[in-house]
């Protein structure tokens, strides 16, 4: 069930502390699901707003290693947001998330929840081996919600048709739809504090819980 995913040795010589957190399921992808939703408007979203009251971007873990990889490859957190920050943005300021299906909604569960960029992808579209690398000059592709994006010295996760995810934006190519059924979350880890194996179980069992997922199998890359 694990895909085969591998992270570049040459990213640790410059931010040793790079970690992914993977979960493989099968699921039916449904339409935005209201209790699921009302239960991040009442509870999840109040909580969150309350553990990062009074907190710098740079001391919310997660948030906190995420930006500092992101200076360690040449890219400044504050003009390019990981995507977890900007979803605890809109959060802090009250504002609505997107209801987009049960994947993504639970996929953006975990990232605010836990401060790490989250990325959820339909493998039917992912082709070959997949590897974790620092993107180079003029590589970019069209994200979720966004025009085409310049990813160079972001890191990456690429296929044998080229880059896909980051934790930035991912593409639109791999994104998961209503017919994507083989599906693959990544938890970009950039902080060695992070017990990685416990979030990952928490990731598994929410969406057991509220995407339907089935025959999930876990590991850290």
């Amino acid at each position: 069930m694990r895909y085969d995913i591998t992270i570049d040795p040459k990213l640790y010589d410059t931010y040793p502390q790079i970690r992914l957190g993977c979960l493989r399921f099968t699921a039916k992808v449904l339409p935005p699901d209201a209790d699921f939703w009302r239960y991040l408007d009442g509870e999840v979203f109040p909580q969150v707003r309350k553990d990062i009251e009074g907190k710098a971007w740079s001391e919310i873990p997660g948030i906190r290693g995420s930006r500092a990889a992101y200076k360690a490859f040449g890219r400044d957190p504050g003009r390019y947001r990981v995507s977890s920050e900007s979803l605890i943005r809109r959060v802090r300021r009250g504002d609505e998330l997107y209801h987009i299906n049960t994947v993504v909604d639970v996929n953006n569960l975990i990232s605010v929840t836990s401060g790490l960029s989250v990325g959820s992808y339909d493998l039917a579209k992912v082709h070959g081996p997949v590897l974790f690398r620092k993107a180079e000059a003029g590589e970019g592709y069209d994200g979720i919600g966004r025009d085409h994006i310049d990813l160079e010295n972001l890191l990456i996760l690429a296929d044998e048709e080229g880059i896909f995810g980051s934790s930035m934006s991912d593409s639109t190519r791999t994104m998961v739809t209503e017919t994507a059924t083989d599906i693959l979350v990544v938890l970009h880890c950039f902080e060695d504090a992070i017990d990685l194996d416990a979030l990952l179980a928490e990731t598994k069992d929410a969406f057991e819980r509220y995407a339907g997922a089935q025959n999930a199998e876990t590991w850290i890359v």
